[in-house]
């Protein structure tokens, strides 16, 4: 039964799949906002929640913000600075949704989703990309030249010149040195 309980992969591979779904789902939600941008200026704009040159400027901005930070999320680079980015755009999908129970029964709530795309930005936030990201490409690369530098082996201090031809005694005798 140990075989059944026991822990198997590695987390590198959890965080793949995190990063996978949801890129993916960003990217998703950039490209539909980013066909019809009007359109989305002008929701941003009917939520009533920022000014309207706020708005404007917000409803341009976050569909191509979304396509990027997607994009660089799935491929695993600047992994912290991605979630954290993503995890604010989270939080403010959070505060402007308007149903917290679904009209439908047996409908999970979208703030239930957006909480668990929350906690998946977070966790990689917190624990990197994984092993499979550019983030751990670099990170091998640059630990790659601080041992190839550690591993140069110093060149033995020289003699001063002008102790090269001087004579030493044993400590125990009391003869001249050769």
């Amino acid at each position: 039964m140990s075989i059944v309980f026991k822990a198997r992969g590695n987390a590198s591979f959890g965080l793949l799949l995190i990063r996978l779904s949801i890129g993916i789902t960003f990217l998703m939600a950039g490209a539909h906002k980013a066909t019809d941008v009007e359109a989305f200026i002008n929701y941003v704009k009917g939520l009533g929640v920022l000014p309207p040159n706020m708005a404007f400027v917000l409803g341009f901005i976050l569909p191509f913000a979304e396509l990027f930070f997607g994009a660089l999320y799935i491929i695993g680079i600047f992994t912290p600075l991605t979630s954290l980015v993503l995890s604010v755009m989270i939080i403010s999908l959070i505060s402007t949704s308007n149903g917290i129970m679904p009209d439908a029964p047996y409908v999970i709530p979208m703030t239930a989703f957006y909480m668990i795309m929350l906690a998946c930005t977070l966790t990689t936030m917190f624990s990197g990309a994984g092993v499979v990201s550019f983030d751990a490409f670099f990170d091998r690369k640059k630990q790659g030249r601080e041992i190839d530098n550690e591993e140069k082996i110093p060149e033995p201090a020289k003699p001063p010149a002008d102790i090269k031809d001087a004579n030493f005694t044993d400590v125990n005798d009391n003869s001249p040195g050769v």
